[in-house]
């Protein structure tokens, strides 16, 4: 499967050249079922919805089920939640910066110590935008699976403009510039699009392809220019969470 497009959610609104000039103040839709990414089918689908770290550990298990029944390698696991709820809890390794991770290591200092192809299946969710070293750790999530790679990533593009409409005042969780340094915070502000394209090329360069990619949820909050048209209508902005599960290229069902 090759790269996917950019604007991979479908069809978008061309910008004026005009600047916005109202802001409606209507919320957007919730959130709706799981879209498919253009080029790509819901072979992975769950009806759980996700709001703390159990629930979407809960989440990755319902959905992802098919492909968490051999070795699963969890980048990024917190206190592993997700252990307990694959096919073989035996075979799970939980990775983190924690002390009590199955590995405890520093992502940004250190590489996975796993020979290539060890785990069936590799999970990692709403970890590599907080890292500087997102890039080269994408790769070792690539090295060390022998078949799939699950991965998500936010849209903080979306997630400011949301967070815009609703009062915010301009701040958003994990950016800004406090008085002392976080111990966490997000090292890169992106859309959907960039998202997408980073997964599906970074990966189709590791010898992996998409084999699903959808967005949880969506929408936004429309802004209108003097002429009607929501300039915040397009797909690099409405795509919410994005899934992908990246499939090795020869490696079988």
């Amino acid at each position: 499967m090759s790269a996917l497009p950019t604007s991979a959610l479908g069809g978008s609104t061309p910008l004026p050249a005009s600047g916005p000039s109202t802001a409606a103040t209507q919320a957007p839709t919730s959130a709706a079922p799981p879209l498919a990414i253009a080029g790509t089918t819901l072979r992975y689908r769950s009806d759980v919805r996700y709001t703390d770290r159990a629930s979407k550990a809960r989440y990755i298990a319902a959905k992802y089920a098919a492909i968490l029944r051999g070795a699963v390698l969890d980048v990024g696991c917190d206190a592993a939640p997700l252990r307990a709820l694959v096919g073989n809890p035996g075979l799970y390794v939980g990775v983190d910066i924690r002390a009590d991770a199955d590995v405890a290591i520093d992502l940004e200092r250190s590489d996975l110590p796993f020979a290539d192809r060890s785990f069936d299946t590799v999970v990692c969710t709403d970890v590599l935008e907080h890292l500087d070293g997102c890039h080269r750790v994408f790769d070792e999530l690539c090295r060390v699976s022998a078949s799939r790679v699950v991965v998500s990533l936010p849209n903080p593009l979306r997630n400011l403009l949301m967070a815009l409409f609703e009062g915010s005042q301009g701040r958003l969780k994990y950016y800004g510039l406090p008085v002392d340094a976080p111990k966490d915070r997000h090292r890169w502000f992106f859309g959907h699009d960039e998202a997408a394209a980073f997964l599906s090329e970074r990966g189709r360069r590791q010898g992996f392809e998409v084999e699903q990619m959808d967005a949880e949820d969506g929408g936004c909050y429309p802004w209108r220019t003097a002429a009607g048209v929501d300039v915040l209508n397009h797909p690099n902005i409405r795509g919410g969470t994005l899934w992908c599960v990246l499939h090795r290229e020869g490696s079988g069902a």
